[in-house]
């Protein structure tokens, strides 16, 4: 196989086929500017929705011989493999290259499993030999590079630009090209930076100047010259319960051309935020910060620099231990305009999910926020533990709460409060990963280590914290601890799954890359599909990260149902069309009720 990266902008390309794996065609196709057409006896609705917004050209009808040579690019996606075959031979015949899926002794061409950073690409394919293993392939490239490769792409087009107009002899060039790869790639770990302009300077020093007089790069523009740039929008994500994500902040995302997100917000991200839209991780786990928050405020500066509307997507509230203030101190001093919409900040939502008000009347009348690593510092800490210790008529809750604990309950203890405090640990709170643990202040951090308690979670210590054992309303719910996939399709019965208990992750179809994220945020219990083409949808995700051996298929209908058990889903599970979604919970419960625990 001789590989290729096609133009396809502005061509008519044809694709026959209704079901999922003929979406995803016309999905890639119109990304890259393509003209297209499907043809099928019988389009999913997700195409039919792709006509009625004028993006596709739709035909509800059979294929005809011959018609494959009127486009420059041709597809088959067909169940019925004499379908796929006349097409084959159809553009075989005009000269046009085919592809026809599962099928390569059709195609003559295959399409590689491809990750994209931007304008960067990496295309991985087997001549169909080993479909399965480019796919792991796929998904292992897509965990190792991050977002910032298609920054420096970027800035490596802008390099390139540089070197040129340098009037540089051809292995002074290279030498650049060179020096710029070695000091931007860590080849071991797969990661690139953008250079400051301060160092690309030093690159060129003994090479003389330019030849012409450059633009000034994004990243180093003053904020006089920001008169065009764009709006940066600080927007609180909530504690990771995607209903608790506020409606100005959903408005934003939408609206957004990129969106700068931590780990911590991925669970609250709307899917349905447009596919085109850059997506931008920056890391921010308990104990690994990948991305240093200096590269943060540059990459928001150099955003909206660009003039683009950007959101910057933080876990709980952006002024509530998120550094919101720093990158907004970042943005002003560059005369970059922000906002901030602040979220629902975890200190208070977790314990409440836990069963846990931060006040009580008679009992807590003060609430104090604090990030617990304040309680490994010697010498002059900002928190007074002695003060915290003293005052029986309060709530405490510690963000960061894991590792510190030991020392904060000790330090509270030296202090002089009272060892038998009611106290809790709420990990992932709000969220189906949710786990509490409830003790006394002194047996806590035993108990914690008991149970495996892991980051992200925070502790609350005071007297409200007793109230857990008569106002733990989420885990009566029969599916707390669910986390179902619901296609649209099944929407009418997300409802009643949500007030169950469930965690719903509301995807589209064609699934879009904020689905894809936030699909993988955490463990998947289940899909809820309505309809082949998207039981094809959500198996081509199978296996990526987030999806368990045993995520169960929730087929509504007998499509659905025939399709799932044709891919191989198990546990499947088929409820008629039209299922009251109180029997459908029923189902789910019993199911869970009946499944092995480990």
């Amino acid at each position: 196989m001789f590989p290729v990266m096609l133009n396809v902008r502005g061509r008519r390309c044809l694709v026959v086929g209704g079901g999922g794996v003929a979406l995803r065609k016309v999905s890639s196709l119109l990304q890259e500017g393509a003209l297209v057409t499907a043809i099928a006896p019988e389009p999913s609705q997700p195409l039919l929705r792709l006509a009625a917004q004028g993006r596709v050209a739709l035909e509800s009808r059979s294929y005809r011989d011959g018609e494959a040579s009127e486009y420059a690019l041709v597809f088959a996606a067909t169940d019925d493999r004499s379908v796929n075959a006349k097409v084959s031979r159809d553009a075989e015949s005009a000269g046009l290259w085919v592809n026809v899926a599962d099928d390569p002794e059709l195609c003559s061409f295959q399409l590689p499993a491809r990750v994209q950073r931007g304008s960067l690409q990496v295309a991985v394919a087997s001549a169909g030999e080993a479909p399965f293993a480019v796919r792991r392939l796929r998904q292992l490239l897509d965990q190792r590079l991050g977002p910032e490769w298609g920054q420096w792409l970027e800035s490596a087009a802008r390099f390139r630009e540089r070197v040129r107009a340098a009037g540089l002899s051809p292995g002074e060039q290279e030498a650049c090209f060179d020096r710029f790869f070695v000091e931007t790639v860590d080849r071991e770990r797969l990661t690139a930076r953008v250079p400051p302009a301060h160092e690309v300077e030093g690159w060129f020093e003994g090479h003389g100047e330019p030849q012409a007089a450059q633009p000034t790069p994004p990243d180093t523009a003053q904020p006089a010259e920001t008169a065009g740039a764009g709006l940066v929008s600080l927007v609180g994500a909530g504690p990771g319960d995607p209903g608790l994500l506020t409606l100005r902040g959903r408005d934003r995302l939408l609206n957004a051309q990129a969106v700068v997100y931590d780990r911590l917000a991925e669970p609250a991200m709307p899917c349905d935020i447009p596919a085109q839209v850059e997506l931008y991780c920056v890391g921010k786990e308990a104990g690994h910060h990948p991305v240093p928050q200096e590269e943060i405020n540059a990459l928001l500066v150099r955003l909206a620099m660009a003039g683009k509307r950007v959101v910057r997507l933080k876990g709980g509230d952006p002024y509530v231990f998120g550094r919101g203030g720093e990158e907004a101190e970042a943005l002003r001093d560059a005369g970059i305009p922000f906002e901030v919409v602040p979220g629902v900040t975890s200190g208070i939502a977790a314990p409440a999910y836990a069963g846990i008000p931060v006040t009580h009347r008679r009992e807590a009348v003060r609430v104090t926020l604090l990030t617990a690593h304040e309680s490994a510092k010697d010498g002059g800490p900002q928190v007074r533990w002695d003060l915290l210790a003293a005052d029986p008529h309060a709530t405490l809750v510690g963000y960061m709460g894991v590792t510190s604990l030991p020392t904060v309950v000790s330090r509270l203890l030296t202090a002089g409060m009272d060892p038998s405090t009611p106290a809790a640990v709420v990990e992932r709170g709000t969220t189906s990963g949710q786990k509490v643990v409830r003790a006394s202040l002194v047996d806590l951090p035993g108990r914690v280590v008991a149970s495996g308690i892991q980051a992200p979670a925070l502790f609350v210590i005071g007297p409200t914290a007793h109230h857990a054992d008569r106002l733990d309303w989420l885990g009566d719910l029969p599916l707390a601890g669910t986390r179902l996939v619901v296609a649209p399709g099944a929407a009418s019965l997300a409802s009643s799954l949500e007030q169950a208990g469930a965690e719903l992750v509301m995807v589209p179809v064609p699934l879009t890359p904020a689905a894809r994220i936030v699909m993988a945020a955490l463990p998947l219990s289940g899909c809820v599909m309505h309809g082949a083409a998207e039981v094809d949808a959500l198996d081509a995700e199978r296996g990526d990260p987030g999806w368990p051996h045993d995520v169960a298929a929730w087929c509504v209908g007998q499509r659905a149902a025939t399709r799932a058990h044709e891919l191989g889903w198990e546990p499947l599970h088929q409820v008629p069309a039209g299922t009251d979604a109180t029997e459908l919970v029923r189902a789910i419960v019993a199911a869970r009720t009946r499944a092995p625990q480990g």
